[in-house]
């Protein structure tokens, strides 16, 4: 997929800032907007929007060829089945776009046409992110109201 990486920089900056450290390097955006990257102390890093989940997934560039290599791992990043489903329904994403969820799975939305829509990559980044950071706490069965600035 392709992107501006100074302004996912930027965008996750903002929304996932609170979790994340500085970023030295964005290597890899999926079609529904997860993002791999480096930090500057050498973490690799995968934040999946969807799930509101932002994690070390290596701490080493052979770590990280590992889990590239992962079939199981790659499955989960790519979602053919539902980029496909959703490539038929709004086109293809232009530079900057990406497939997201309007309700993310953690908060019970469903990975279907109903619940994903094109959108902007950037303002997905920062929306998962804020969304992220004001539910970070809660355990099952918590109401919830969310800020949005």
């Amino acid at each position: 997929m392709q992107f501006d990486e100074p302004r996912v920089i930027e965008a996750l900056a903002a929304g996932w800032g609170w979790i994340i450290p500085r970023i030295r390097a964005v290597m890899a955006v999926s079609s529904m907007g997860n993002v791999f990257l480096e930090d500057d102390q050498q973490g690799y890093w995968r934040i999946c929007p969807e799930e509101l989940s932002a994690e070390i997934v290596a701490r080493t560039s052979a770590e990280l060829e590992s889990v590239f290599a992962d079939p199981e791992a790659k499955a989960d990043w790519q979602m053919s089945g539902i980029v496909s489903e959703m490539v038929e329904v709004y086109g293809e994403p232009q530079v900057g776009e990406c497939f997201g969820l309007v309700i993310p799975a953690v908060l019970g939305g469903e990975y279907s046409s109903q619940n994903i829509r094109r959108r902007c990559l950037y303002d997905y980044l920062r929306y998962t992110g804020d969304i992220a950071r004001q539910t970070k706490d809660l355990k099952d069965g918590d109401k919830i109201e969310f800020e949005f600035t």
